[in-house]
């Protein structure tokens, strides 16, 4: 069987052979369903790594077929085809990705052919052996990993998109797991917050990586400001402002270089609580952002409250911004609404040229993303940066 396998699931049998026949002159193999009775049991034995679906099959709509695909725990990607408003459309998206699901594009019937092409060319790349399972790791093998140095940092740049000036760059953490190579923070992050101490070590690992490093980038005269991603389980010490500046004191690492990113959805379970340790955070100089903004459901009235400097859209919303109205409507009002409450506002997730212009065009400050550069190991980044021979402070 291919490693890559298409399932359609329409009732238009043209459109079904249309799909088929691209995804042939691809070398993928397809397997077509036409009638609703049919698609779970075929979804099962074919285990396909795409689903290209219809929305409005008979006996069977596009949220009924999600909601069997996350019983299922699907992994595959998925692609939404229907002739039904584009709102309804995208709005279904938004479900299958609340959901877990990989929803990978929508298209709107009739069916732009070279859209579609696209869709399934990013799609059918090469599947390793390593990724065609789901890798399952214990919290104690993670407790080990931090004690035993198998956590890496990568750092992503961020640049102003006015200049193209190097700003800052954002941790990234990594495991190189010995028995399953390099595995990305989606594994293990959820699992490390259902253990309050095991999320509060790893944080701390990666801060002290970061300054551990840091202090060989100064030698070399590059003094950049850096991004941690901060647990919101950890937004229940009160202490923690106290410990991060002891740990970059040790390390005489000004507390005006450090950011740390807080996720949207998170911030908001205990206001009274989040507010006290975010100010007193602030106060010592520590730089704070709202990561993922615009995937969570925080009241305006809350995030003008709460002391932030910085607001980073989300990446799903950007990576959409040339093809999709909504995801470049929301991403245009959220630099207007962030630069209207003082904060400056990061794109994440620019993968292109013309992405990098039209969020430079719309007056976005910061960008980071693959186009600008993937995250680096640290003696990468460094080489990187010298290389790249951008201002720095």
């Amino acid at each position: 069987m291919s490693k890559n396998r298409v399932l359609i699931v329409d009732d238009d049998q043209s459109i079904c052979r249309l799909i088929a026949r691209m995804s042939d002159q691809q070398g993928v193999d397809s397997v077509i369903v036409n009638h609703a009775e049919f698609v779970e049991s075929t979804y099962l034995d074919y285990q396909p790594t795409l689903i290209v679906m219809d929305m409005k099959m008979p006996m069977l709509d596009g949220v009924e077929l999600l909601r069997m695909l996350e019983k299922q725990s699907c992994k595959a990607a998925i692609i939404l085809i229907s002739g039904i408003d584009k709102s309804v459309l995208q709005t279904t998206a938004h479900l299958g990705e609340s959901m877990g699901l990989n929803i990978a594009g929508v298209l709107t019937k009739p069916m732009d052919i070279e859209r579609m092409k696209i869709l399934l060319a990013q799609q059918y790349e090469p599947i390793t052996p390593g990724n065609t399972q789901t890798i399952k790791v214990t919290e104690d093998e993670l407790a080990q990993a931090i004690r035993h140095n198998e956590l890496v940092v990568c750092y992503q740049p961020q640049v102003y998109l006015e200049t193209g000036e190097l700003i800052a760059a954002e941790a990234l953490v990594r495991w190189q797991h010995p028995e399953h190579g390099l595995l990305f923070p989606d594994t293990f992050i959820t699992m490390a917050e259902n253990r309050p101490e095991l999320i509060k070590a790893l944080t701390y690992k990666v801060l002290e990586t970061v300054l551990k490093e840091d202090v060989e980038r100064r030698a070399r005269g590059v003094n950049l400001h850096f991004s941690v991603n901060l647990s919101a389980v950890l937004l229940n010490d009160l202490l923690l402002p106290d410990k991060i500046e002891a740990l970059l004191a040790r390390y005489q690492f000004g507390t005006e270089r450090l950011l740390l990113e807080i996720t949207e959805n998170k911030v908001i379970q205990n206001p009274a609580l989040t507010m006290d340790i975010l100010l007193r955070l602030r106060l010592k100089n520590i730089r704070l952002s709202i990561d993922d903004f615009g995937t969570g459901f925080s009241s305006l009235v809350q995030l003008y409250h709460m002391p932030f400097n910085e607001l980073k859209i989300d990446k799903s919303f950007i990576m959409k911004v040339m093809s999709d109205e909504e995801a470049a409507s929301i991403s245009r009002i959220t630099t207007d609404l962030g630069h209207s409450l003082g904060l400056k506002v990061v794109a994440e997730g620019i993968d292109d040229q013309p992405c990098f212009n039209w969020l430079k065009k719309i007056g976005c400050d910061i960008g980071q993303g693959d186009f600008i550069s993937t995250p680096l190991k640290g003696a990468d980044f460094l080489a990187w940066v010298e290389k790249h021979h951008f201002p720095t402070s």
